[in-house]
């Protein structure tokens, strides 16, 4: 795993680590803020974003790493990061998010980050 991708995710300051998978009008740079993301219309099979009834979320959603940055070794944390990786099956642009408040999502593993900031991109 990149050690500057290690370094990043520890010296965050954050307590959540999540993977994100960015829309394809969602362009960030390291240190930006994220959008909130939209609910998932289950019916439709879309992002509410696409529907007459938008629903915005708290946050935006991402795979939880599980990744604790203020109590996790470095070993931990890129052992963590890449089952994350794995098990996430991520395409397109890639990146890692952080923050200190979240609420778990409708999907396995999902969590939503309130006010994530962009600490790392992938591709």
């Amino acid at each position: 795993m990149n050690n500057s991708l290690i370094s990043a995710i520890e010296n965050c300051n954050y307590n959540y680590i999540g993977i994100r998978h960015l829309a394809d009008d969602e362009h960030y740079e390291v240190g930006d803020w994220c959008r909130n993301s939209y609910d998932w219309d289950y019916e439709q099979d879309c992002s509410t974003f696409e529907t007459e009834n938008p629903i915005e979320l708290p946050g935006a959603c991402a795979y939880n790493t599980g990744i604790v940055p203020n109590w996790d070794d470095p070993e931990e944390i890129s052992e963590k990061l890449e089952k994350s990786l794995a098990d996430a099956n991520y395409y397109g642009t890639t990146v890692i998010i952080a923050g200190d408040r979240i609420e778990y999502g409708n999907d396995d593993h999902e969590i939503i980050i309130a006010d994530a900031v962009v600490i790392s991109i992938l591709a």
